[in-house]
Formats: C-alpha cells, sequence, structure tokens
C-alpha cells in the first residue's frame, strides 16, 4: 500500500471521472490539489473543500474495462476508504430531467445476452452499491445544502437540480435514440434503470472483487433521445457534470471520520509529516516502491522491478 507515502494511516477517497469536463469539474472542489502518477495514470490529490476528506482524482477515459483496471490498480495502491465515481449520463426517464442528478442504488451491465436464431434474452449482471454510501448520500443530500457546492452559474437556467436514488444501466455503447432496438430492450428489461451509461458496471465489477465500498452519481446531460448533439452544444454536459460533481464533494464531506485502534481521529494524506520523517520507501509483497522529491506540487511514483525479475 502507498498510505506511507503521504505519511499518514487516513484511507482517502478514490474518485473517478471518464472525461475532462468531468475530472475539471471535480478538481474545482480540491483545495492545492497536487500530481500523483501511478502506474501511468496521473492524479490530483486534494482536500475537498469545507471539510478534512481527502481525494485522489483521475480521469480514466470511457468504457467500463478501462475503469475496471485503473479502479483496480489504484485500490491496490492507495487502499481507498471508497471509489465513487463521478460522470454524466442520458436520461431514460422523462422526469428524470437535464441537470438532475442520479445516485444509483444499482447498476446493471445490460450488455450480458444470449442470441437465439429467432430471439435474444436477456443474461444482465446487476450490482447494489455500498451500503454505508447510500446511508450517507441519502443523509447528507437531504434538502438543498449540497446545492451551495454547486458553482455561480452552473444551474439550469429554469430550474434547479433534483437528486434520484435510482438504479442506473451500463454498457459499452453510446445510446442516442427513441427508436432503437436498445432503447426498447432498456425499457422493457432494466424498466426501474433511469440513466444509462458506459463505466459504473467496471466500477462496480473492481469494487466487488477488491472488496471496497463504491458509488455512482451522474449528472443528467441528455435524454438519449436523437438530440444529445444539440444539448452538449448548449452546455448541458458542463452543467451536469457540475451538479454530479457538487453531490459527490458533499456525500464525500459527510462521510464519518475514521478512527484508529486506539479510536483517536486520523489525520488525512496531507496533513503535516511528523517532525523529521521524509519520503519513504514503500515495501509491497512483489515490488518495491519508491516516491521522488515533490518538485512544482507534482510528485511522481515509480515502481522497481517485480521479484520474478531481481
Amino acid at each position: 500500500m502507498f498510505k506511507g507515502e503521504f505519511d499518514s494511516a487516513a484511507s482517502p477517497i478514490v474518485v473517478l471521472t471518464a472525461i475532462s469536463l468531468e475530472f475539471n469539474a471535480a478538481r474545482e472542489h480540491l483545495v492545492d490539489p497536487r500530481r500523483v502518477v501511478h502506474e501511468n495514470t496521473w492524479c490530483e490529490v486534494g482536500t475537498v473543500t469545507g471539510s478534512e476528506r481527502e481525494v485522489i482524482l483521475a480521469e480514466v477515459g470511457p468504457g467500463n474495462l478501462r475503469t475496471a483496471v485503473v479502479a483496480e490498480q489504484l485500490r491496490s495502491a492507495f487502499a481507498p476508504r471508497a471509489i465513487i465515481f463521478i460522470g454524466v449520463a442520458g436520461s431514460l426517464k422523462a422526469d428524470v430531467r437535464l441537470g438532475d442528478v442520479v445516485v444509483a442504488t444499482k447498476i446493471y451491465a445490460y450488455d450480458g445476452s444470449k442470441h437465439d436464431s429467432d430471439e435474444q434474452f436477456s443474461r444482465p449482471t446487476a450490482w447494489n452499491p455500498s451500503h454505508a454510501l447510500l446511508q450517507t448520500a441519502l443523509h447528507g443530500l437531504r434538502g438543498s445544502a449540497w446545492r451551495e457546492r454547486v458553482r455561480l452559474g452552473d444551474y439550469q437556467p429554469d430550474r434547479v437540480p433534483e437528486v434520484h436514488f435510482k438504479p442506473i444501466a451500463a454498457g459499452e455503447t453510446v445510446l442516442n435514440s427513441l427508436t432503437s432496438p436498445l432503447r426498447d430492450r432498456l425499457v422493457r428489461v432494466f424498466n426501474d434503470a433511469v440513466a444509462v451509461e458506459m463505466e459504473s458496471a467496471g466500477l462496480a465489477m473492481a469494487a466487488d472483487l477488491g472488496r471496497v465500498d463504491a458509488l455512482t452519481i451522474r449528472g443528467i446531460s441528455d435524454y438519449a433521445d436523437g438530440a444529445k448533439t444539440s444539448a452538449d452544444a448548449l452546455g448541458s454536459q458542463q452543467i451536469a457534470a457540475a451538479h454530479a460533481a457538487a453531490t459527490a464533494m458533499a456525500v464525500i464531506a459527510a462521510l464519518p471520520v475514521d478512527h484508529g485502534a486506539d479510536g483517536a481521529a486520523i489525520k488525512g494524506i496531507n496533513s503535516p509529516a511528523a517532525p523529521g520523517s521524509g519520503p519513504k520507501q514503500v515495501n509491497r509483497a512483489d515490488r518495491n516502491g519508491v516516491v521522488n522529491a515533490v518538485q512544482n506540487g507534482n510528485q511522481t511514483i515509480n515502481n522497481g522491478p517485480r521479484a520474478a525479475d531481481r
């Protein structure tokens, strides 16, 4: 684990995004972010505004497979308290509107199926989110206080966003049609899903195998109805990403304080190091990790050869 590299025993929160505008929206909520590179993934590490809770933020690119791989790499390296995915999504329900936020109460991997000569049979996989994270979200997002984290100008002009606690469907397809076979399948087979996106199934699988709490929070940027390009041109993605980021940071800030074996509160990864402490060598089961000196706020992690190569 890399907790020693930050001179802290606290468990940070890993926050993943798929694209740059989602990453930038989340980064706006971090105080004094600094760069950490692990396994060629560039992360920003900072404290959530108005909280002592720290976040390791990374942009992983679109798709469930990429999300699963990077989520596992960061889980293994940083031993996080939880992993949260922030992003935009397409709405599948008329009452889940542009700018609204969906906190996923279930993740469907809708791509699984069996194809016969004249019929397709769905064989989906589904995961539930962390009960602890979902409870934190339910209580931390009551009322409108979380909206204070949204930057001025990032609301829809005619309404404020609502938060929906509902299932989400995740696959490998960008849906932008009301009449496509995929839309029909989602409506018939996954009728309780209110949004569709491309990463949360990968996160859910990685979290399940890695035994770490996970949660997906999505802002609605379009209706997956053929008008996605027009909605994006009007700034709907930026608004949706800003709302999702504000919601997620409110949840992270509301998480209970970590405590050590002695019952004392554990400080975070940005806490001052003990006198005389400095960069440490971190020993793992199969490799030696070395942290280089920090320069201009940038910090790089280099991993040595695997045990089999030494």
